[in-house]
């Protein structure tokens, strides 16, 4: 940061988590606090609350936000939280000279490049294209989607959209009978609706109603997972689903955005999971593409370990 120079906000907005932070340049954040969402009304009070606490005095002058729905005209209703944003009223409201709205992913997806070794954990072999287009999956609260593109010699371009609301791609005739029960649900099974923390108790309870027991309310993520770990075969079956439908939507991804420099994953569930996230299962069926088999073969995956990635990916984003 120049002499003088007033520091950048960087406020990562989810829909259970709000982070918040100051930064100084492309890499560089600090003063960072995370809060919960819903002790908020709004996102001004969080600002506010932030801005007379944790900065020490200093005043921001312009703020950059990654928020977890679609942006459209500098404003955004969160998809997982009751917030309304808009940049052009929060630069108003704090004196900003500017205040952009960017979709949280956006911000995951500029922070791969930054990423060293130690922030990250590869699922396989790890030869990544240098220059090669990168993407982001995120399950967790929800499932964040964006792409990773170069631009010129040394920069490069996020892509942003909705890809957690695609219709949940299945590949065997098992996956395809929880996928009924799960239509009598909702009228649409996007990927979200399972690759995210509301997943696993949903593919649990179908897998239950597939293998003959009658509906029932659906056990809580911590109660599958202990089962799993307690080798309970049916909430096994439902974490191995679960990991076998992520690996074919990051598969899928790969080969849309031709990402030879990688596929990560940036939300909380692989992590969740732990020991039961099984690596070699991801790999061989996010490879399983038939004819494009080979071509995905080359395509390397990773879990994201950096705590901040769209801290990260924002002090990149507010400096550019």
């Amino acid at each position: 940061m120049m002499a003088g120079s007033a520091p950048s906000l960087l406020a990562d907005v989810g829909g259970t988590h709000t982070r918040l932070a100051l930064s100084d340049g492309v890499g560089c954040y600090r003063a960072v606090e995370i809060v919960h969402t819903g002790d908020f009304d709004s996102a001004e009070q969080a600002i506010a609350d932030y801005l007379s606490q944790a900065t020490g005095g200093e005043r921001p002058g312009r703020a950059m936000l990654a928020v977890a729905g679609p942006v459209v005209g500098n404003r955004v209703r969160l998809t997982n939280a009751d917030w309304d944003i808009d940049g052009n009223e929060l630069a108003r409201a704090f004196g900003f000279r500017s205040a952009r709205l960017v979709n949280d992913f956006v911000a995951v997806a500029r922070s791969l490049p930054l990423l060293g070794d130690d922030a990250r954990a590869p699922l396989g072999d790890w030869a990544p294209e240098p220059r090669g287009a990168m993407v982001a999956l995120g399950p967790g609260t929800g499932l964040g989607v964006a792409g990773l593109v170069p631009v010129g010699d040394d920069g490069w371009l996020p892509v942003a959209g909705e890809g957690g609301h695609v219709t949940l791609p299945v590949m065997t005739d098992a996956e395809s009978a929880v996928l009924a029960v799960l239509r009598r649900r909702v009228d649409h099974v996007s990927a979200e609706r399972v690759l995210s923390g509301i997943g696993l108790p949903a593919l649990d309870a179908a897998i239950a109603v597939v293998e003959g027991e009658p509906p029932r309310p659906d056990r809580e993520s911590e109660v599958v997972l202990a089962a799993a770990r307690d080798g309970e075969a049916r909430a096994l079956r439902a974490v191995g689903m679960f990991v076998d439908l992520l690996a074919t939507v990051a598969g899928d991804l790969a080969l849309t955005f031709g990402a030879t420099g990688g596929v990560y994953l940036a939300g909380g569930m692989p992590h969740y999971l732990g020991d039961l996230f099984d690596h070699g299962r991801f790999r061989a069926r996010f490879e399983a593409k038939g004819r494009s088999s080979r071509y995905v073969r080359r395509i390397p995956t990773a879990i994201v370990t950096h705590p901040q990635p769209g801290l990260l990916g924002l002090s990149a984003l507010v400096a550019e």
